[in-house]
């Protein structure tokens, strides 16, 4: 347990020290960019993974927060004089109240039921947002968002232009989630979503409440999804009603379900694996769009019909002969 523990410890302290350095390395604005994409795909996995992975229930709705989000930050915002901490907090809680009150409607039904209603949510969702021309401008997205200013108790404030100061004003939020993410699924909460996601009746009749739980993970994972959605419309400057299309559903549930759903360290590398493999395919192999989405689409169904608990299984299966083979040595001497 010791020995787990330092090794726990080590592994926190590089994660924390490469997202710190990583981008004084990179010298082009291509490649700061390609590391704000990753780091917002892990953001974004994480959250969808509360539900999908610890409570067990998938909503292919998840991007609806993402979008509104952002929507919050550049309508809204603005109105009330906020600056980049205020947007990000009004779109957190807004997105975490949101998700709370729709949770409970959507709850109320079977789990397939749940999935296809949540999607209909976001399909809906887009057509608001791509017929309300006067308020969201429709096609033509809301233009103009403000950039981030942090206002420094009143005394100062800095803008932020550039994309590596873009990248660090992500990084707070990306400790956020892994918190959040760490502190409900190790402790008594997140033994409580195991409970729930292997069957509801026994653990209702252990005295958990399902609905109490599936309500937390969502209405958590809602309210990040909700600052990153204003982090995003403040970074791209435009909102379109494209931030609640499908296609980040699928992309959400090929992280997941390739890397290791319920698992941080899965998440984490399905989402490395998704931002990188694009940009593989395209510098080498010059593969259109369309066809990448088939490639991510052969790639899932391989790892669900020959890998059902993702990559990470495999890593796991590694550790533990490591593990063993260690145990053995040790045993020996």
């Amino acid at each position: 347990m010791r020995g787990t523990s330092r090794t726990s410890i080590a592994f926190w302290i590089g994660f924390v020290i490469l997202t710190l350095v990583l981008p004084q390395f990179l010298r082009t604005g291509y490649l700061i960019n390609a590391l704000i994409v990753t780091v917002t795909w892990i953001i974004f996995a994480l959250s969808f993974d509360l539900s999908a992975g610890h409570v067990g229930t998938v909503s292919l709705g998840h991007p609806v927060f993402f979008g509104l989000g952002a929507y919050v930050t550049a309508l809204a915002a603005p109105a009330l004089g906020l600056d980049y901490v205020g947007s990000v907090l009004l779109s957190m809680l807004a997105m975490g109240v949101l998700a709370y009150v729709s949770g409970i409607a959507f709850f109320r039904i079977a789990e397939v039921t749940f999935a296809i209603g949540t999607l209909g949510a976001l399909i809906i969702a887009q057509l608001l947002a791509n017929n309300a021309f006067e308020i969201t401008g429709g096609p033509m997205c809301t233009q103009g968002v403000s950039r981030p200013v942090i206002n420094l108790f009143g005394l100062t404030s800095i803008s932020v232009t550039e994309p590596i100061e873009y990248y660090y004003l992500l990084l707070p939020l990306l400790f956020l989630t892994i918190l959040v993410y760490r502190r409900l699924a190790h402790s008594r909460i997140g033994r409580a979503f195991a409970a729930v996601r292997q069957d509801e009746v026994r653990a209702l009749a252990m005295g958990i409440n399902p609905m109490r739980y599936k309500l937390l993970a969502f209405a958590a994972g809602g309210a990040l999804i909700g600052a990153l959605g204003s982090f995003q419309a403040q970074y791209i400057t435009l909102v379109c009603p494209s931030e609640l299309a499908l296609s980040y559903t699928l992309n959400l549930l090929i992280i997941v379900f390739v890397g290791g759903s319920g698992s941080f360290r899965g998440v984490l590398l399905g989402a490395i694996i998704f931002t990188v493999l694009p940009r593989i395919l395209e510098t080498v192999g010059n593969v259109p769009p369309a066809y990448q989405q088939l490639i991510y689409g052969v790639i899932l169904l391989l790892v669900i019909r020959f890998l059902p608990d993702g990559l990470d299984s495999v890593i796991e299966r590694v550790l533990a002969r490591r593990r063993g083979v260690s145990r053995e040595v040790s045993d020996a001497a």
